[in-house]
């Protein structure tokens, strides 16, 4: 190893999604002069994102050339068996029979990807390795670092499905950074350490969301709407447990109070198979509401950070809890105020009336009244505003974030930290 700069490898099964987003500002905000930054994928990502792993100051590496187009590498799917289990037994019945099949499955499955990942940790020998997903899909490589003797870090950006193999299996695992207290809290339910594991949220980049240039009549007239218009902006992944339906539920009671009110769905809806079922549902159920000129999908934008800017408020509206929610802080670093739903990485973010407001889950009524208040209350939502803004810089910087990854690294690696 280099003392003075030692060699990071970042290992990404996924080269698209908010896990590479939150991936490529920690490594853009590293310190170059410290550390030396490699990129291994599982296949090689588009050139896209090549470039602006690149640009970010790292190599780009891969496992395989290009995706395979067998169903090898995926994920097995829950099965209903797993499901009645939970309900009939217990929590503690469907872990260990999670564990069982998984153990089937990573013999099966997985044993190839580890054997392809520890070729390549002996062949670039890293001073550290950090994965990038969850402690299910990275165990393959924490496997494979392991059988290497090199030091490991485990960034979990999501709940995943962590079972008994897994978890013995990352006993090697130095440090478990948590993007939220809720991950945490899940990774020690499963037999996770709790010294290994610390909370550090996800960044923003508040050059990017700052000059963000934001034309609120151009986005009202896109979707047929006026100046005077109160727009009310859900973005994420048209999925259902994204909380789409309590939405726009929530838009049609808030109307009844304000008949400015509207709704801006904001994300891909080219899915096929069960979420192309679940979108039209939703297009239906506006229908059914008679929200037709009142509720747009916009399908995929690139320019999220201006609809962010341009809408009244921003609506975290999930179903279920969010391992994190970046919609939140990317909100509040444009100045737009938040509801979120309480749950997850929300509540880490969130102080219920102060830097946004929080609802409780599915209550599409509370969503409503909410935002009705914060569009009737001038001086509470300027308050809320200012009160985001603060919060993301004092908690939610690149330059906070990188630091105290870089801390880890230091410790682990033994190096003095400053």
């Amino acid at each position: 190893m280099s003392p003075s700069r030692p060699h990071i490898l970042y290992v990404a099964e996924f080269s698209t999604g908010g896990s590479i987003e939150s991936l490529l500002t920690l490594i853009g905000g590293l310190d170059r002069g410290a550390f030396r930054a490699t990129v291994l994928f599982h296949f090689m990502p588009d050139a896209a994102i090549c470039r602006r792993v690149e640009a970010a100051g790292a190599e780009v590496l891969s496992i395989y050339p290009q995706r395979s187009t067998d169903r090898e590498h995926s994920s097995p799917k829950r099965l209903n068996m797993q499901s009645r289990l939970r309900r009939r037994l217990g929590q503690r019945i469907e872990y260990v029979y999670a564990s069982i099949k998984y153990a089937l499955y990573y013999v099966g499955a997985r044993l190839p990807v580890y054997r392809a990942l520890r070729e390549q940790l002996r062949r670039i020998d890293p001073d550290l390795v950090h994965f990038n997903n969850t402690v299910i899909s990275d165990t393959p490589g924490i496997h494979a670092a392991r059988a290497c003797g090199i030091p490991t870090v485990a960034h979990v950006r999501n709940f995943g499905r962590v079972t008994y193999l897994s978890v013995v299996i990352s006993r090697s695992v130095e440090a478990f950074i948590c993007i939220s207290t809720a991950v945490r809290d899940y990774l020690v339910s499963r037999g996770v350490d709790e010294k290994s594991c610390v909370v550090i949220p996800n960044a923003v980049d508040l050059g990017r969301f700052n000059a963000a240039e934001t034309e609120p009549a151009r986005i009202r007239e896109e979707y047929g709407w006026s100046d005077t218009d109160k727009v009310v902006a859900l973005v994420g992944r048209i999925v259902s447990w994204k909380g789409q339906r309590y939405f726009i539920r929530a838009i049609a009671e808030a109307r009844k109070s304000d008949a400015s009110i509207r709704g801006l769905i904001v994300g891909d809806d080219f899915e096929t198979g069960e979420r192309d079922d679940y979108m039209r549902g939703l297009v239906s159920l506006v229908e059914e509401l008679g929200l037709a000129d009142a509720v747009r999908f916009t399908g995929h934008r690139t320019d999220v950070p201006n609809i962010m800017k341009a809408a009244d408020i921003v609506v975290c509206a999930s179903s279920r809890p969010e391992p994190f929610g970046r919609v939140i802080i990317e909100s509040m670093a444009v100045g737009t105020p938040v509801i979120a739903t309480d749950a997850g990485g929300a509540t880490d973010i969130i102080e219920d009336g102060v830097n946004g407001m929080l609802v409780p889950i599915r209550d599409s009524a509370a969503m409503a009244r909410a935002t009705v208040r914060l569009t009737r209350d001038d001086q509470f939502k300027g308050a809320v505003c200012a009160a985001g803004l603060q919060s993301v810089a004092d908690r939610y910087t690149v330059a906070k974030h990188a630091e105290r990854v870089g801390d880890i690294y230091r410790n682990v690696l033994g190096l003095r930290t400053s």
